[in-house]
């Protein structure tokens, strides 16, 4: 019988590759590709007369317009003398074009029109993409067309930016995702360019002669061309004005005639699999990775064989193969599909989190894989199946969820390239067919004989082991007999418990709206025990909704103890959830348990259905949680490792992770933390959980598709589930501690090469105005942060200044990681700055001045494109004890309120004149922590909100 997903094979690459070249069947130069039904945008594909695509999104909801252009090469286009040179080629299309010279000019643009822009390098994609007041959308377009028409590659800048992309290379170098990347790069097929370093630094990048330049230009002008560019373009403008500011502007980008770079060999050769491949973390972390090569399965889009299996391999319901691991000790999670996909060949993975027991027996975790790859083979390929997912997609799509423009654009440009042009906006809800055939063959095709295990966990290494050649990563190839890893001894219990899912209860049956208007903003309809908070809102049409329940007590952070211990009890009911709360997610009904300074918060978002049932599930077990000896030990080790790890982050990180901890009180260092997670007993727990629901101040909201019986009847759940015996009580707000008017400096200790650098200023109070006062300082004072210190004085990649509230409290921010910078180099570069930055506040013209707060009002009235994130900003406002839901209106409105003189004065007031600042650096050259050495001093505290 003929395969239906061949390799490549010599005969067949030319045909692989025209096709792809031309990518899809020919279309005509317009059409309107299909949508959703609720889909409030309408489409319209072009195909430029220089065959570059085009995809226009008129969506009258979109408060931001946003552009993203993906072309079809990336780092997989890197010659082989020259790693990272289309990372560099990224970075360098940013910095200048012959119609808008000045390097900056794109990010000052974007940024002062309330905007953001960024791009990346991936195997085979380049994505660039940008948002910004829809206003500003055209000039935002004559920037971003004119960087593939004229870019100049100035070559004052070509070291410059190639420290830039160095900076960028050092900042990750003890990342472990990256360094296991290395590793799993070094052994795949030498001769297949993903084995190639990707992000470059100044030796491979050298310019020793003047000659990075010219290598650029060729790199530009032999891979790029218009007809390997796809365009998306998002706004609330009709689809004619979006098409007559696209069409001229891009029309004249060269069409090259190139041909997308092709990857015949194959990732693995014949004889190197199975194997095993042992990679040394710095973290404490274990993870093992069963990796299969299969065909591609991008022409596969519309059936997804794929992700059919994905979804039996990753089920998490009883029985399932994270289920019976996960009970066993073994794993901490599990996670199934397609690793990559170059178009010719993909990688299919199950990726396990290992506990300690785990990696020592991960042998015996890859044998019940098999088992259960088996199991589904002979009982898992079923058309019940395939219609319970063909159903959730189509509800998906029925309901489909906005993304923001700038995420919808980079997304979109991207899938252009890799499905027909009226599949682009429904593809990742296509599921036409069922194919049994298709999921047998792809079975077949992950055996123990080609399997590549990779395991990344803190391994001693020794001579034997060799070292990645940019991440200096130790690793080691092993071969492995494949009768290893199946029908392995003493697995028989494990085995006869796995089973395949049963018909996932969640999937939502009643999808009616409820009757009534909108309401404006919450109502609360009860003040005690529960304080109860209700809105009815359809404004999507769709049938979802948020419950948010906050239980607050003063038992939740009083110490680092009782941190830990209500961390450990959260960790306890998720692990009793898990098997039950996988299926209501695959079916979009979603839950998050998480602690805060006040307590601990539930969320439950998505389809309104079935939400009552979930939520009574949760509410049982959080109320009476059953944490076991084993799961404790698990769960404890899993934090140890964690606050632990947190001590490892790279150094800006660790330097800006010291405000909080600093500023508020009730925010427990991670080394306190640490310290009582070792010393924490189960016994400490019990008592925790009873001392925990002693006494509450809880607070819920209900908002959505959710009748005001409905919600009654929610909030009767709650104190009858969670209320029983517990005492009421109030809970105070957190406080923030106010810096004096000197400057105070605090040194960190970090195992990285790199110096990270915070400067943190505060306001002198956190008023509403002032709130307003320091967001219009922040949008002012960014871009020209960025080019003095990141564009001009390299002195690293990671530069930022932004606004950095703590609990309504503003302040300045200033961050920044450096190669090859000290403390107080940064230090002094960042206050001469500052200086500097005074006369240019001062000089700023009255419209410059204006169009700054426009760009902030831009932001703050950004409308929210899911249900959710306006629930969120509802439970903020409940937070502040702020029953008229109108923080954001009076934001705006002082924003709009301020004077050019009244910021002058403030900026000179409490920024360069002796202001209340900490400044905190993080590099291997501190002997130790010196906080221990200095205690800051407060002149005070001020009220806040939690989160």
């Amino acid at each position: 019988m003929a395969k239906r997903f061949p390799f490549p094979t010599p005969a067949c690459q030319l045909v692989l590759l025209i096709g792809l070249l031309f990518c899809l069947p020919l279309q005509a130069e317009t059409l309107t590709p299909t949508s959703g039904p609720s889909d409030p945008a309408e489409y319209r594909h072009l195909t430029l007369d220089n065959g570059m695509g085009v995809l226009l999104v008129s969506n009258p909801r979109a408060d931001k317009a946003a552009a993203s252009l993906d072309v079809l090469v990336g780092s997989g286009d890197d010659p082989r003398e020259r790693p990272g040179l289309a990372h560099f080629t990224e970075h360098m299309l940013f910095l200048g074009t012959e119609a808008y010279p000045d390097p900056g000019e794109y990010h000052a643009f974007i940024s002062d029109h309330g905007g953001s822009h960024n791009a990346y390098t991936a195997f085979q994609d380049t994505n660039y993409f940008f948002d910004i007041d829809p206003e500003h959308l055209e000039p935002a377009l004559d920037r971003f067309s004119s960087q593939f028409l004229t870019p100049t590659f100035a070559e004052e800048l070509i070291d410059r930016e190639r420290l830039a992309v160095h900076s960028e290379y050092t900042a990750m170098i003890r990342e472990d995702n990256r360094r296991f990347w290395s590793a799993l790069q070094a052994s795949v097929n030498p001769e297949h360019n993903f084995s190639t370093f990707t992000v470059g630094n100044r030796t491979t990048l050298s310019n020793d002669e003047n000659e990075l330049r010219q290598a650029v230009i060729d790199f530009y002008e032999d891979r790029y061309s218009a007809n390997l560019m796809q365009l998306a373009v998002v706004g609330p403008q009709s689809l004619d004005t979006l098409e007559a500011m696209v069409r001229p502007r891009f029309k004249g980008v060269k069409n090259r005639h190139h041909e997308k770079y092709p990857h015949h060999v194959p990732l693995f050769t014949q004889d190197s699999l199975p194997q095993v491949l042992k990679v040394q973390s710095l973290r404490d972390t274990r993870r093992l990775q069963m990796t299969f090569p299969i065909p591609s399965m991008e022409s596969e889009y519309a059936n997804k064989p794929a992700d059919y299996l994905a979804h039996l391999i990753g089920h998490e319901g009883p029985g399932s193969l994270h289920d019976v691991l996960r009970s066993a000790g073994l794993v901490n999670g599990v996670a199934a599909g397609r690793a990559m996909d170059t178009g010719e060949e993909a990688l299919m993975s199950i990726s396990f989190s290992l506990t300690e027991e785990g990696l020592e027996r991960w042998k015996d975790v890859a044998s019940l894989s098999f088992d259960y790859l088996q199991q589904i083979s002979t009982d898992g390929i079923t058309r019940a199946y395939f219609e319970e997912l063909q159903r959730i997609k189509a509800l998906d799509l029925e309901f489909q969820e906005q993304s923001r423009p700038i995420s919808q654009a980079s997304e979109l440009s991207r899938r252009m390239h890799r499905v027909a042009p009226n599949d682009v906006v429904v593809a990742p809800f296509m599921m036409e067919s069922y194919q049994p055939e298709a999921y047998q063959e792809l079975l077949q095709l992950m055996t123990p004989e080609r399997l590549q295990v990779s395991l990344l966990a803190p391994f001693e290494s020794d001579d034997s082991w060799l070292k990645t050649e940019w991440y200096d990563t130790p690793y080691r190839i092993e071969s492995l007999d494949p009768q290893s890893v199946i029908q392995r001894e003493g697995l028989g219990d494990l085995l006869a418990k796995l089973s395949l899912p049963d018909p996932n209860p969640f999937i939502p049956e009643d999808l009616s709206l409820v009757a009534g208007d909108d309401m404006a903003h919450p109502q609360q309809l009860s003040d005690g025990p529960l304080s109860l908070w209700y809105a009815r809102d359809t404004r999507f049409n769709a049938p979802r909704a948020t419950m948010l329940l906050s239980l607050r007590t003063p038992a939740a952070k009083d110490s680092p103890k009782a941190d830990v211990l209500t961390r450990l009890m959260l960790e306890t009911v998720e692990d009793e959830l898990s098997s039950i709360a996988y299926a209501a997610r695959v079916a979009d009904l979603d839950y998050r348990l998480y602690d805060h300074l006040r307590g601990v918060t539930l969320q439950l978002s998505g389809y309104n259905d079935k939400m009552p049932e979930l939520m009574d599930q949760i509410l049982l077990r959080l109320r009476y949680p059953l944490p076991s000896p084993e799961r404790f030990a698990i769960h404890q080790r899993q934090l140890i490792e964690e606050l632990g790890n947190a001590l490892k982050r790279r150094p800006q990180q660790i330097a800006l992770g010291k405000v909080p901890e600093l500023m508020v009180d009730d925010i427990h260092s991670v080394e306190e933390r640490l310290e009582a997670a070792r010393e924490v007993t189960l016994r400490d727990l019990y008592q925790h959980i009873q001392r925990f629901y002693q006494q509450l101040d809880p607070v819920m909201l209900v908002h959505g598709n959710v009748s005001h019986a409905g919600a009654r009847g929610m909030g009767r759940q709650v104190q009858a589930r969670i209320m029983n015996g517990s005492e009421t009580t109030q809970s105070e707000r957190s406080q923030v501690n106010h810096l004096p008017r000197q400057k105070q400096q605090l040194s960190a200790t970090v195992d990285h090469s790199d110096t990270g650098y915070v400067r943190y200023i505060q306001a002198e109070g956190n008023s509403i105005e002032q709130q307003a006062q320091y967001r219009v300082l922040a949008q002012i004072l960014s871009s020209p942060f960025y080019e003095s210190l990141r564009t001009q004085q390299q002195v690293g990649y990671i530069v930022h200044a932004a606004q950095y509230p703590l609990l309504d409290m503003p302040a300045l921010a200033l961050i920044l990681q450096s190669p090859d910078r000290d403390g107080a180099d940064i230090d002094q570069r960042v206050q001469q700055f500052l200086e500097d930055f005074s006369s240019r506040l001062e000089d700023l013209s009255t419209a410059e001045f204006e169009q700054q707060k426009a760009a902030v009002v831009t932001r703050l009235s950004e409308e929210e494109t899911q249900l959710r994130a306006i629930s969120e900003r509802y439970w903020q406002e409940i937070d502040r004890s702020n029953p008229n839901f109108d923080t954001r209106e009076k934001m705006i409105q002082s924003v709009r309120a301020l004077e050019q003189q009244q910021l002058v004065d403030i900026y000179r007031e409490q920024v360069l004149n002796n202001p209340r600042q900490l400044v905190i650096d993080a590099s291997r050259k501190q002997v130790m922590d010196a906080q221990g050495l200095q205690p800051l001093i407060f002149d005070g505290v001020i009220q806040g909100r939690s989160h």
